[in-house]
């Protein structure tokens, strides 16, 4: 007998183990759901510094795992596109976070205020950006593995 190890016979085996309480949640919602994760803990931090450290890192595994997917996953045209502009906007956000890339640094005084912009532009991004289903949920199992 031959043995299959397709992408979608792992993903079903990861899903079964790694993921059982929201099994019921699109994939989608589960990543709007981690970024709002991400910047609850930022504003839960005691200084700005951690404020900031938390929204990062957060950030940056957002991007990891976008890297992630789009280098390992066989995926359309249309997904490409779609991880791409999410990419993109995230990076956009590190870099006015960190005031690279001829963005000026986010203030401080304003880290909360940036932070709910950040969860309030990912709340939209479903509309303006197109990712399948199959797609977001990988991106949700590699933040999960993060």
């Amino acid at each position: 007998m031959r043995r299959i190890a397709t992408p979608a016979l792992i993903v079903a085996l990861l899903l079964s183990t790694a993921i059982p309480a929201h099994a019921h949640s699109n994939p989608v919602d589960r990543i709007k759901a981690y970024v709002n994760d991400v910047v609850t803990h930022a504003k839960a931090a005691d200084n700005a510094a951690e404020k900031r450290e938390r929204l990062d890192n957060g950030l940056d595994d957002l991007v990891t795992a976008l890297d992630r997917v789009e280098r390992t996953a066989n995926l359309s045209e249309a997904d490409r596109n779609g991880i791409a502009a999410l990419r993109a906007s995230v990076v956009e956000k590190q870099h006015e976070l960190r005031g690279t890339h001829g963005y000026e640094r986010v203030p401080n005084r304003q880290l909360d205020d940036f932070a709910d912009y950040v969860q309030q532009d990912m709340e939209v991004a479903d509309r303006s950006i197109t990712i399948g289903l199959t797609t977001a949920l990988l991106i949700v199992i590699i933040l999960l593995l993060l």
